[in-house]
C-alpha cells in the first residue's frame, strides 16, 4: 500500500504570495479610487470596504493555505500566516502611496486633507457639536490630517498598521484554525 503525504508548503510563502496578490489588489483599488474621484481616498465608507475585504482576504488565505497542509492548523499558526501576509501587504500598500503622494501627484496630501477636515466638520456638525468645541476639534483634525497624507505619514500608517494587522489577524485566526482530532494526534 503507497503512503501519501501532503506536501508541506512555507507558510511564509504562502502568506509572502498572498500578501503581494493582496498589496496589488489594493493598488488597483486605489488606483481605481484615484482615477474616479480622488476623495473616495479620504471617506469613511471606502476606509469600511477596505477592512472587509482585508478580513476576507485573510481568512480566505489562510483557509486555503490550511487545505494545502492537510487540513489542520493550529491558532497560533494561522495567526502568524495572517499577520506575516497583512504586513507585506502593507509594505507594498504604503510603497505605493508613497509612489503616489510623493512622484504621481504631489498635490494629493494638500485635496486629501482638506477633503479630510470638511468631512470631519460636516460629521460635527450631524452630531451638534457646539461651536466652541468645534473650532478646537478641527484645530486638532487639521494637524493629524496634514501628516496622514504625506511620505513620512505613510510610512508612520504602516508602524501603527502593525498593530492594526495584529488585531486584524488575532480575529481571523478564529476562523481559519481547525486542530486535529485528538484519536489522530
Amino acid at each position: 500500500m503507497e503512503e501519501t503525504t501532503t506536501p508541506q508548503v512555507s507558510f511564509v510563502q504562502h502568506a509572502v504570495k498572498w500578501g503581494a496578490i493582496l498589496g496589488g489588489v489594493s493598488i488597483v483599488l486605489t488606483i481605481i479610487a484615484y482615477a474616479a474621484d480622488y476623495t473616495i481616498l479620504a471617506d469613511w465608507k471606502f476606509g469600511i470596504f477596505v477592512l472587509v475585504l482585508l478580513l476576507g482576504a485573510t481568512i480566505y488565505a489562510g483557509i486555503n493555505y490550511r487545505n494545502e497542509t492537510g487540513g489542520f492548523i493550529s491558532y497560533g499558526k494561522a495567526f502568524q500566516h495572517g499577520f506575516v501576509l497583512l504586513a507585506v501587504a502593507g509594505v507594498i500598500s504604503t510603497a505605493f502611496m508613497i509612489l503616489l503622494y510623493t512622484v504621481i501627484d504631489t498635490e494629493l496630501p494638500a485635496k486629501l486633507t482638506d477633503v479630510s477636515i470638511e468631512n470631519t466638520e460636516k460629521m460635527m456638525e450631524s452630531f451638534g457639536v457646539p461651536e466652541d468645541q468645534m473650532d478646537k476639534a478641527m484645530e486638532d483634525a487639521k494637524a493629524r490630517a496634514e501628516g496622514q497624507f504625506s511620505g513620512i505619514g505613510a510610512v508612520k500608517s504602516y508602524g501603527y498598521g502593525l498593530i492594526f494587522y495584529a488585531i486584524v489577524s488575532l480575529i481571523t485566526s478564529i476562523f481559519v484554525k481547525r486542530n486535529q482530532p485528538e484519536e489522530m494526534m
